[in-house]
């Protein structure tokens, strides 16, 4: 009876819509993966998540049944309280046809349970089972479970396994029975999670089902048809991310097994050919004098966790690359493209990418990706590519030729990836390029193995990629493909080159000093003489510029207008800003300009209201002249940089945000909460928030990268508008967001908060109704507070927030932190 009540449900409270108010009773028995219940009374499970799905369609509200007792007492008095009528539901049941007799089977099923046969990790490759072999096996059951025995019967004499029945009484003795070597595999179901172990075979796959009381509930059924329908239409893949999330076994211990404990015993140093020229994932660093990049780390990596010792061979094109290959000089490729046909064609195996980055165009600022036809795209002679391309293709060595081609102006654009390009473009003498998102299925790398090579290094490689925790590989991720790098004066006039008029004006300046001689020596004999006045009037036409000058003591102000034409005098504008007469509003505006003049020298940026009852960007060149210490004139040059200062603006904004979601990106959210932090007072308190989107891969596996990007950017939005604007609101990397609040009540009102955002983005419909679900941690800071122990402690209650089951909420205040 057990077996086959093995997958009920607990249902948990829905708000019903209040044109069809409905509270079901459901019988609740706790079982692992299906129906849970932990020690604060939330619930969660698969056959909860279900229920919760289908209230959405029948606006039901949900009252759950418990009794005392073991799983077994459980569910056979709730099956019993189920034909009295006590209970309305219930979930998790197997078809039989006697059961049949005694409660009514909803017409669709919603989900699948196999009979599975799993082994120790470490005895994966020990444990085979081949159809063509008369093999002999040791298994582990449960005594009681008499239809998984017989259909495990059935499965051994179609698998010519002879079978030795090892009984159990519980799952914990037949885990137990693998590990003292008793047992070879033990007899479980899919539903069941056990840590440790991984299946090697899946066979009698059933359909489980919600039951109701006998002809008692025929309306109930109605509806709960109508809704499993409606789900499974909608969503197909639901399902299947609920088992993946529930029954998929998150263990990310590494596991080898005697054979490759062996290898790498004998292994010795292996060499790994890594190209010079590749970066981030590897390059020649001259910096440290030494190969660098994401697949060197990496390869450190496995270094440390297993023991293998690599030497690396940096070779400067794939094409010496694959002579060293044809040599015999090495073992392992670095950093490959994860491509059949390049593996085929070089005798590679590949290992599973460890990077996966979306495909962009690089582009000069200036051009236009409308029209790519005829243009001339930059590529590698490495290139695996073989169909059609838009643009005429000019080859190169390598990724940084490719790139350096398009900057020089011999190609109009290239194809790189995400990384790639954000390690360039973090360059000075590149920023003037830009990028161009692509809808190409991503670039993925990998690590090669040579065919000749053994396959356990292969698989070993395979195991520590699949392992690598997910922050660890994007640390590597990030440490290599933000490029950093130091702005030397060259790069600043060549990012900014109406900055090199400065030179000019330096020049001009001197003019203008040895003009002030002159206006002095007059000054002293005279007044100014209409022949100055002309001197002057011919000074500034040479200039053919906006020039002005002040006369300290009568406070007139001359400004000449550029020359419309070549052969005409420049207009002269003829101000008094002693003017009594002025309005106020004018009079704030001249004495603006003279505060300006008179408290600067040299060079001056400021944003005024100017003649024509604007604001607007100016550069003044200031030049004072004294008789004596006495000061007379201030003469100076005047230039428009209103496009400029734009420009300049636009240029910083992108540099602070991500380029995909368009809040601040990794480096600016750290910055702007380290400068919070140091400003905040005693007794304030703000709150950081990290924010990860619970199972992004599914929704990248199931709908693909672009789907995924959309989703990205809906939770950017989500978060935008769900806080305030001082708020900090940024995006890591991958699918991490993090946001700073300023000013936080306490920890209720944290808590608060991050209830609303988990409820909204359950809400949230991405493109092709992609529902989503998030996990937060979060702790409140204070004054004193180092950014990185409030990173480590929102880490961690990150982390208790998946480990509850994702869909919620962790946060802490500082006395909890204490305690952590």
């Amino acid at each position: 009876m057990a077996v086959l009540m093995g997958l009920v449900l607990w249902p948990v409270s829905a708000e019903a819509a209040p044109d069809n108010e409905r509270t079901v009773r459901v019988a609740f028995p706790i079982q692992k993966g299906l129906t849970e219940l932990d020690e604060y009374g939330n619930y969660s499970g698969y056959t909860y998540e279900y229920l919760e799905e289908i209230a959405q369609y029948t606006g039901w509200d949900y009252e759950f049944v418990q009794v005392p007792g073991d799983e077994n007492e459980s569910l056979t008095t709730l099956m019993r309280m189920l034909q009295d009528g006590e209970v309305d539901l219930m979930g998790g049941m197997l078809y039989d046809p006697a059961l049949r007799e005694q409660f009514d089977y909803a017409s669709h099923d919603y989900g699948m349970v196999d009979t599975v046969l799993q082994v120790l990790y470490e005895n994966i490759p020990d444990v085979t089972i081949n159809s063509q072999v008369q093999q002999y096996f040791r298994i582990a059951v449960l005594s009681q479970s008499s239809r998984s025995v017989k259909e495990l019967e059935d499965y051994c004499a179609m698998n010519l396994v002879t079978p030795e029945y090892v009984n159990c009484t519980s799952v914990e003795e037949q885990k137990e029975a693998l590990l003292s070597g008793r047992a070879d595999m033990m007899l479980n179901n899919s539903v069941n999670p056990v840590e440790g172990v991984r299946t090697i075979a899946k066979f009698a796959s059933k359909p489980f089902f919600f039951v109701t009381s006998k002809d008692k509930n025929t309306g109930l059924l109605g509806d709960l048809n109508k809704a499993i329908v409606s789900i499974e239409q909608s969503n197909p893949y639901f399902t299947a991310s609920l088992n993946e999330k529930y029954f998929t076994s998150t263990d990310n211990k590494l596991y080898l097994t005697k054979e490759e404990q062996e290898y790498i015993k004998d292994a010795g140093v292996m060499k790994v050919a890594v190209l010079k020229e590749q970066p981030p994932y590897q390059y020649w660093d001259e910096k440290q004098d030494k190969l660098s990049g994401i697949s060197v780390d990496l390869l450190a990596y496995v270094s440390q966790v297993t023991g293998l010792q690599f030497e690396l061979v940096g070779v400067d094109t794939p094409d010496l690359l694959y002579e060293e290959m044809d040599r015999d000089n090495i073992k392992l490729v670095a950093g490959m493209p994860y491509n059949y046909d390049l593996a085929r064609e070089r005798r590679l195996s590949m290992s599973r990418p460890y990077v996966s980055a979306q495909y962009l165009i690089l582009m000069k600022e200036d051009s236009t990706e409308a029209s790519i036809k005829g243009k001339k795209l930059a590529l590698t002679n490495a290139g695996s590519y073989k169909g059609e391309y838009q643009g005429n293709v000019y080859r190169y060595d390598t990724v940084s030729e490719c790139i350096r081609a398009v900057e020089k102006g011999e190609a109009d654009y290239t194809y790189v990836d995400a990384y790639t390009a954000q390690f360039y473009i973090n360059m000075p003498e590149f920023h003037d390029l830009k990028m161009v998102p692509q809808t190409y299925e991503a670039r993925k790398i990998c690590f090669g193995v040579v065919k000749s090579g053994s396959m356990e290094l292969l698989s070993i490689l395979n195991k520590v990629i699949t392992t690598i925790p997910v922050v660890d590989m994007q640390g590597i991720i990030n440490q290599n493909s933000m490029n950093k790098q130091s702005y030397t004066i060259g790069d600043m006039i060549r990012m900014n080159p109406l900055e090199a008029i400065i030179v000019l004006v330096a020049g001009f300046l001197t003019v203008i000093a040895v003009l002030s001689y002159f206006l002095r020596q007059r000054a002293r004999m005279s007044k100014k003489t209409a022949l100055e006045l002309r001197k002057h009037f011919r000074l500034y036409a040479l200039v053919n510029d906006y020039i002005f000058e002040y006369n300290h003591q009568t406070g007139k102000l001359l400004v000449s207008r550029p020359r419309p034409e070549k052969k005409s005098e420049p207009e002269m504008m003829d101000f008094d800003l002693k003017k009594e007469s002025d309005s106020d509003e004018l009079k704030e505006q001249k004495q603006g300009f003279v505060d300006l003049i008179m408290q600067n020298e040299g060079i001056v940026e400021a944003n005024l209201v100017c003649n024509d009852g604007q604001r607007h960007w100016l550069r003044l060149a200031i030049e004072k002249v004294y008789d004596g210490d006495a000061l007379v004139y201030v003469l100076g040059k005047i230039n428009m940089i209103d496009e400029e200062m734009q420009q300049r603006d636009e240029l910083l904004s992108k540099a602070r945000l991500d380029s995909l979601t368009h809040i601040y990106n990794a480096e600016t959210i750290r910055n702007l909460i380290i400068e919070d932090i140091h400003q905040m007072k005693e007794g304030e308190h703000g709150a950081l928030l990290m924010i990860d989107v619970d199972h992004f891969k599914t929704v990248n596996d199931n709908y693909g990268h672009m789907s995924g990007d959309e989703v990205l950017r809906a939770v950017a939005q989500l978060l935008r508008s769900s806080f305030r604007a001082d708020d900090i609101v940024g995006r890591p990397g991958g699918d991490e967001f993090m946001v700073y609040m300023k000013k936080v009540k306490d920890k209720s009102a944290l808590c608060d908060k991050c209830g609303e955002i988990c409820s909204k983005a359950r809400e949230l419909l991405v493109e092709n109704e992609i529902g989503i679900t998030i996990s937060v941690g979060a702790a409140l800071s204070c004054a004193g507070d180092e950014y990185e122990d409030l990173y480590q402690i929102t880490d961690k209650q990150l982390y208790e927030a998946k480990k509850d089951g994702r869909d919620g909420f962790k946060a802490a205040d500082r006395m909890e932190a204490a305690g952590l």
